[in-house]
């Protein structure tokens, strides 16, 4: 009882926009703010077949939807400052209830990131711009096809990007052309625009806000996301660019991904040609019947 009791006399006594409940060293209010500042916009394909990123229930162990209602979850956390600048890492996470795409698979775990800076952390939301952007595509596999960005290239300064979302596999793509790279031939498109309707602070792994228990699961890869998105060697990549291009960061994988990618291709095809095959049997079956009932 005693700790409760300390616990609330704490709760009370720290003001609300200097709390810290995910003990990251970063105040709640602003990681939301920036969070609400730098939100992307989903950008799905006609014919997505789960619909919308789902929300979970909170305070549970195990991922459980609560509805598909396009909510996104946040995560925050400060970096070293650079130029002087103070500079914070924000996760856009768009989970979904299922891949259904090839091989596809119950829950789905998607992300963006960001880093955005300002000449001092207490500077208020309206100060803070994107210096780079990030979007995980397949992340970690044989068919990685994961993109970095300068902001500007993106238009995203001052807000979040466009984001394309591959029908059933939801890989995340700054440029649509991009997208025939993730294996399993990714299909994107423009068809409807999502707003997030939320986005939900989930906090650290250790330190959950909002009730996201369910992140540290073991029946999906969602606690490995917690890390930052950005080692020296890919920021010094952004830096060092042109600026005038999404950059494909997984060139090195064009090689082994080709003969997945040509596998894959192969299979749809066959699986077009039996679905056309079927088609046409069953055409010619209707015909030979009219012709019998004729006679």
């Amino acid at each position: 009882m005693r700790a409760w009791l300390i616990a609330i006399s704490i709760a009370v006594a720290v003001p609300a926009a200097a709390q810290d409940l995910d003990r990251d060293g970063l105040p709640d209010r602003l990681e939301q703010q920036l969070l609400d500042k730098f939100t992307p916009t989903l950008l799905l394909t006609r014919g997505e077949c789960d619909g919308v990123p789902a929300s979970f229930v909170p305070n549970v162990s195990e991922p459980q939807v609560l509805a598909k209602d396009a909510t996104l979850y946040g995560q925050a956390f400060s970096l070293s400052a650079a130029d002087g600048r103070s500079q914070v890492e924000l996760h856009y996470f768009h989970l979904w209830s299922k891949d259904c795409g090839r091989l596809g698979h119950d829950l789905d775990v998607e992300h963006v990131s960001a880093i955005v800076s300002a000449p001092r952390i207490e500077a208020p939301p309206e100060r803070w711009i994107a210096d780079a952007w990030y979007a995980a595509a397949h992340e970690g596999s044989a068919c990685d096809a994961s993109s970095g960005a300068q902001a500007r290239v993106l238009g995203a300064v001052t807000s979040g990007p466009r984001v394309f979302v591959s029908r059933g596999k939801h890989a995340s793509y700054f440029d649509r052309g991009h997208c025939k790279w993730g294996c399993g031939s990714d299909d994107c498109g423009d068809d409807r625009a999502i707003t997030p309707v939320a986005v939900i602070n989930i906090g650290e792994i250790d330190a959950p806000l909002n009730g996201a228990l369910w992140a540290r699961s073991g029946r999906w890869p969602m606690a490995e996301k917690f890390a930052s998105d950005f080692e020296p060697a890919l920021r010094a990549r952004l830096d060092d660019h042109d600026g005038r291009h999404v950059i494909p960061l997984m060139q090195h994988l064009r090689g082994p991904q080709a003969p997945v990618l040509a596998g894959v291709t192969a299979i749809e095809g066959l699986v077009t040609a039996t679905e056309s095959a079927t088609r046409a049997l069953g055409t010619a079956q209707r015909a030979v019947t009219r012709f019998i009932r004729r006679r």
